[in-house]
């Protein structure tokens, strides 16, 4: 069995050299509220993170990949975080580059996660965090099995508008 790979992507380790395409998404504002950011990573801040990658993703609690065409071609991110090996849970959020949305490539990396999570890691429940004005990642989730199982009301606040963050969950 080939892990974090199929026959349209393959997800990979962060190298040095990720570092400026890290930051295009890190610096997406659009996404911040998402992801409970108030400041983008400087590429500094990125450079020393992909420099100093750890390979252990229970020791470290994350595993950050990036996701690529076969041909290399870069499309997007996929993070596990919050990793517990006692509770052999984590979360788990994938970020697509403009171009390459609304193609299935995040329902793809998102099924390579769960079976690398699943297989190797030997976690047991993935969730997800996801603002409600997040249409397109609601949709993702729900449409990869995941099920609404929480919602903390007016949870995220930008400026004096507040909205809620829904929790997904899934046995994997």
């Amino acid at each position: 069995m080939r892990f974090l790979e199929d026959d349209k992507i393959r997800l990979r380790a962060v190298e040095p050299g990720d570092a400026d395409r890290l930051w295009e998404a890190e610096a997406d504002s659009r996404q911040w509220l998402d992801n409970g950011m108030s400041a983008p990573f400087s590429r500094e801040n990125l450079r020393h993170y992909a420099s100093n990658y750890d390979a252990d993703p229970i020791r470290s609690g994350q595993l950050r990949l990036i996701c690529e065409k076969k041909t290399g071609e870069t499309i997007g991110i996929a993070d596990l975080y919050d990793i517990s090996a006692t509770n052999r849970t984590a979360l788990v959020g994938i970020y697509i580059y403009e171009p390459y949305r609304l193609h299935g490539y995040a329902h793809t990396c998102l099924e390579l996660m769960e079976i690398y999570a699943r297989m190797l890691l030997n976690l047991r429940i993935l969730a997800a965090k996801i603002s409600e004005t997040n249409k397109v990642s609601i949709k993702l989730f729900e449409n990869s099995g995941y099920e609404h199982v929480g919602t903390l009301p007016q949870w995220l606040l930008m400026g004096r508008e507040t909205h809620s963050l829904l929790i997904f969950s899934k046995k994997i």
